[in-house]
């Protein structure tokens, strides 16, 4: 079985930590799951999910899907242990998912008749999770044309998730009914154990808290947001738009494909449908008030508390002093992309409030190393930005050109090598040097991490050539 995570939203639902380029998905801010391993350090929601599939077994056969401007980050926080399937644009689920089943099918050797799940990256969840998603997998192997989906036993009627509704006793007869012989229970509700599969009758999109109640009530399920079916199964959903499920030829034809998630343009329409019961601790961790419930602290970062505050968090990422008080369910952020003083549950509709702001980031996590703009000015015309850069040890910067600005770098700590126009500089802590607009540039770090400030004199809006 293949797995795909899908990673290509934007995310700024984590605003300011998140942004574009650096989405939600991929902040540090959680903690290793303990059956990976474990360790102090935090890591993002992705690296999170890729350990527990890699625990699960399930990492050797895994993908990402993303966007061409999160490749990088990617690479970096998984460190190349995985492929991505490159989005050539954003179109939602149904067409990213269509990209990555091509993927597979031309890049990875995969055959039709594989079986390939498909998972967001930010659920919060257990070993457990993964091994319901193996036994899917094992059930859609033997069904034809069947969709599986994993549904998690509801702890509350949320309005905040969509709901798959199982068929009742007397209409079912499926599969899915033999597959989970005991399933249903008399009085046509359902009373599957966990594991169980259950034939999917419909589906119900964040319901109001009355009719929650009903849904869980008759034995509804969470809608996790993972899906498994046949690699086959993509090209019959692909012919009405004329696009053949060839990887190279699909990002050239992408744009003819919907723009459309993947539960309308196919869950809502297909039969047979089945779903699988998990059991154990889910949350989707899109807004911070979700988060913080799962941060084992109340704050990251330089933060000093008063003895009032209660039940708040704050994320301090500035390297300046924070002080909280009187703050009584509260999230606080700061970055340098701007700074959030939210209530935990008003925090869920922060994407209102982003609507009219310019989406830029000071941050940026690459392959080689990171960058921070820690100033951004323009006086008497004159423009500049100021960088924090480090390059990781042994990372090469890729070779590139300024078109409109000159850069001088100054190098803080560690060693490398500047290369400008093909001659090498030796770099040490200390060193300045100026490179003029137009001359072609990399960096290297040798033994360990390269540190350097780096101040740009002129327009350095998007003016970067990568060579």
């Amino acid at each position: 079985m293949y797995i795909v995570l899908l990673s290509g939203g934007s995310g700024r639902r984590l605003w300011p930590l998140s942004n574009d380029l650096c989405s939600k998905q991929y902040i540090k801010l959680m903690n290793h799951d303990g059956s990976a391993g474990g360790t102090e350090e935090k890591c993002s929601m992705l690296q999170r999910v890729y350990g527990q599939l890699k625990t699960a077994g399930l990492a050797e056969n895994t993908i990402v899907c993303a966007s061409s401007a999160q490749v990088e980050l990617i690479e970096s926080q998984l460190d190349n242990a995985t492929e991505v399937a490159v989005e050539p644009m954003r179109r939602d689920t149904f067409p990213a998912v269509m990209l990555s089943c091509a993927y597979l099918l031309s890049k990875k050797g995969a055959s039709p008749d594989d079986v390939v799940a498909f998972l967001p990256v930010d659920p919060y969840t257990t070993g457990a999770f993964f091994q319901c998603i193996t036994r899917l997998g094992e059930y859609i192997r033997t069904a034809e044309q069947t969709i599986g989906l994993l549904g998690g036993v509801p702890t509350y009627p949320s309005t905040k998730y969509g709901y798959i509704v199982p068929k009742r006793q007397g209409n079912s007869g499926g599969a899915a009914a033999s597959v989970a012989a005991g399933g249903v229970a008399s009085g046509g509700k359902t009373a599957a154990a966990a594991g169980d599969l259950l034939e999917v009758a419909g589906f119900r999109e964040k319901p109001d808290e009355a009719a929650a109640g009903e849904l869980v009530a008759e034995g509804a399920l969470w809608n996790c947001g993972v899906f498994c079916f046949r690699l086959s199964m993509a090209s019959r959903w692909l012919a009405p738009y004329g696009v053949r499920c060839d990887y190279d030829t699909m990002v050239a034809e992408y744009e003819k494909l919907p723009k459309k998630s993947f539960d309308y343009e196919v869950l809502e329409h297909w039969k047979p449908i089945v779903a699988i019961r998990y059991d154990d601790m889910w949350k989707d961790l899109g807004t911070w008030n979700t988060l913080t419930e799962e941060m084992p602290e109340n704050s990251i970062g330089d933060v000093t508390w008063d003895g009032t505050c209660e039940n708040s968090h704050a994320i301090n990422v500035l390297g300046i002093p924070m002080v909280v008080m009187g703050a009584k369910d509260m999230v606080i952020a700061a970055s340098h992309d701007g700074i959030l003083v939210a209530d935990k549950h008003q925090s869920s509709y922060i994407k209102d409030c982003l609507a009219g702001l310019e989406d830029t980031s000071r941050y940026e996590e690459r392959r080689w190393g990171t960058i921070k703009t820690i100033d951004n000015d323009d006086d008497d015309g004159i423009k500049s930005v100021t960088r924090r850069i480090k390059v990781i040890a042994g990372r090469e910067m890729p070779c590139h050109i300024h078109e409109r600005h000159t850069e001088t770098i100054t190098v803080l700590s560690g060693m490398g090598k500047l290369r400008i126009e093909g001659t090498g500089v030796d770099l040490l802590a200390g060193s300045t040097v100026s490179i003029a607009a137009g001359k072609e540039h990399s960096l290297q770090a040798i033994g360990s991490d390269l540190r350097l400030i780096e101040v740009s004199i002129g327009d350095a809006g998007a003016d970067e050539i990568v060579k």
